[in-house]
C-alpha cells in the first residue's frame, strides 16, 4: 500500500461519522449533513489521489463531483424548506 492507498484510507476513516450521520439522522437536514460530509470526504480522496498518482483528469472528475454534490445539497435543502420557486 503506498502513500496514496495509505492517505485515502485516512480519510474514509474520518468519513464514518458523516456517513452514519447520513445513515441514521432522524431528520432531512441530519441527512443532508451527513451527505455533505461525505460528499467532501469523496472529493478530497480523489484529489489526492490524482496529486499522488500524477493523473491531472482526476483533479476535473473531484471538482466536477464536488460541484454536482453541492448542486444536489442545493436543491434538496430548497425541497426541504418546501420552496419551490
Amino acid at each position: 500500500m503506498g502513500l496514496s492507498g495509505i492517505f485515502a484510507l485516512a480519510l474514509g476513516l474520518t468519513a464514518l461519522p458523516p456517513f452514519l450521520r447520513l445513515w441514521q439522522g432522524p431528520s432531512l437536514w441530519d441527512r443532508l449533513a451527513g451527505a455533505t460530509g461525505v460528499n467532501t470526504r469523496i472529493s478530497l480522496i480523489l484529489a489526492a489521489h490524482a496529486l499522488l498518482a500524477g493523473q491531472e483528469l482526476l483533479l476535473d472528475v473531484a471538482l466536477a463531483y464536488a460541484a454536482l454534490g453541492f448542486l444536489g445539497v442545493v436543491l434538496v435543502a430548497r425541497f426541504g424548506e418546501g420552496g419551490a420557486g
